[in-house]
């Protein structure tokens, strides 16, 4: 009897955050109401308060439960059994689709905890999430696929800082998914590939990395212009 009282419970609390995620989306934080959130999971209003206390506790639940299935997501995602390269590009089409898709609720949640003045509140989720690159990248460099110097921490920031910003203009211009997008960023991994031809890299191989980072980034920009 008691666990079935506790999933209903939680069956509730989950139909809210459903709710609530959709009506943020599609409304904002300034623009949604708890009473539609209410009538969207099927609850009278005070039962959304049983359960949170105001609007800032619920986005904070939306932002907590969208970073998880984020991650969820992602994993589901990546295919076992082939390269790490491949798995890049599942992880990059999977990352760029669901900010395209979520625009505007990525928006809320990146401005969440600067709204609160507190942005270091999402860290640990956001560190849960961009493991999911780590993980591949440490498995590419551990196979030799990847060179053992390659810098994980700034591939990583190049990886999402591309997508981001591409997903941002790709729904401002209206223009949907863009897969050549994906593949220009999954091509500066080559910088980095072990079969890479060394003897053709250039006296200073870091000024060289940056300037193919940077060329990169400009066809990216080219393709949606």
């Amino acid at each position: 009897m008691a666990d079935t009282q506790r999933q209903r419970l939680e069956a509730r609390e989950e139909a809210i955050l459903v709710a609530a995620t959709a009506v943020l989306g599609e409304s904002g934080v300034d623009g949604a109401r708890m009473a539609e959130i209410a009538r969207r999971a099927d609850v009278a209003e005070g039962t959304v308060y049983l359960y949170y206390k105001n609007k800032h506790d619920l986005l904070e639940a939306v932002v907590d439960r969208f970073w998880r299935e984020l991650t969820l997501g992602a994993i589901a995602a990546i295919s076992d059994n082939t390269t790490a390269t491949e798995q890049l590009r599942e992880l990059a089409h999977y990352h760029l689709q669901s900010l395209i898709t979520d625009f505007k609720l990525v928006e809320i949640t990146s401005r969440a905890g600067m709204r609160h003045d507190e942005p270091g509140r999402q860290l640990p989720q956001v560190r849960e999430y961009v493991r999911v690159f780590d993980a591949i990248m440490q498995r590419g460099i551990n196979q030799q696929e990847f060179q053992a110097n390659t810098p994980i921490w700034q591939m990583r920031d190049v990886f999402y800082g591309s997508l981001e910003y591409s997903a941002r203009t790709l729904v401002l211009r209206a223009q949907g998914l863009d897969k050549s997008v994906v593949e220009n960023v999954i091509g500066l991994f080559n910088l980095h590939r072990v079969d890479a031809d060394s003897d053709k890299q250039p006296p200073s191989a870091s000024i060289a990395d940056h300037d193919t980072i940077i060329e990169a980034l400009a066809r990216i920009e080219s393709k949606l212009s």
